[in-house]
């Protein structure tokens, strides 16, 4: 359920963000509106999606609308090799912050399972996902969106610590994660299935997981794993390298006093 602020003008709510009708997309939604502690999360700052390669001149029209001017890609060489984003011509930053290096990479965990790919992230690649954080931070006023091929895993790992990193509670950020699923069910998880038959690769109830489910215990057990491991997400990023100083940027940057 959604309430306005009417001091802000912006969405304070405690439901999860709705997904976003951009053309070509099947999960680009606005991580804003989100309450915490003496503020909340500002809206049309922080997006999150799947791959921006459909876009058409609807999608490139409706990013400019909602003021993207900075991309954060998440995928690997051959995933943005294969699939460009189409956003040629927007005069967009776009970063390219592959999580897992290397051409075909992300294939390569094609046959764990989601805990054990959320520990990875979060243990072998946290450079990377400290880098995603850190230009977060330093898209001052300017409308990011963070994204992968299905605005997932990789997605859902960056946007779950940043959000968490600027104090939205632990339920809503789970929640925020585990909506995904529903926006993949349908078409895009049928193409992607098709897609992994044509590779000879058999699909499994598992596999359908790891290519398109969002189960909230998966990122429960990621976050659990930090405050055993680290203490909390606090600690765990600045265990990873950032520092207090682009912690309280992140949350400037993120966070509009209520």
């Amino acid at each position: 359920m959604s309430t306005h602020d009417e001091g802000t003008g912006g969405r304070v709510t405690d439901a999860v963000a709705e997904r976003i009708p951009v053309n070509g997309t099947y999960n680009f939604r606005d991580v804003g509106g989100y309450p915490v502690p003496q503020g909340v999360v500002r809206n049309g700052k922080l997006f999150r999606s799947d791959g921006l390669a459909r876009l058409g001149d609807a999608g490139r029209q409706t990013l400019q609308e909602l003021g993207v001017r900075v991309v954060i890609d998440l995928r690997d060489d051959f995933e943005t090799e294969v699939m460009p984003d189409d956003v040629d011509g927007l005069g967009l930053q776009r970063l390219h912050l592959p999580v897992f290096e290397g051409s075909g990479a992300s294939a390569s965990t094609i046959g764990i399972t989601l805990v054990g790919l959320y520990e990875k992230i979060l243990l072998q690649h946290r450079d990377v996902v400290v880098r995603a954080l850190r230009e977060i931070a330093d898209t001052g006023e300017e409308a990011v969106v963070v994204h992968c091929t299905a605005g997932k895993d990789r997605t859902g790992i960056v946007i779950a610590l940043a959000l968490s990193a600027v104090g939205v509670d632990r339920e809503t950020v789970v929640a925020d994660y585990a909506a995904t699923q529903a926006n993949l069910d349908g078409e895009w998880l049928e193409g992607m299935i098709a897609l992994v038959k044509s590779h000879g690769v058999e699909v499994t109830p598992a596999l359908r997981v790891i290519l398109g489910g969002s189960p909230p215990a998966a990122l429960e057990e990621a976050l659990d794993l930090l405050d055993r491991e680290f203490g909390g997400v606090r600690e765990y990023l600045l265990d990873s390298g950032l520092s207090e100083i682009e912690l309280a940027k992140l949350r400037s940057v993120l966070v509009e006093a209520v």
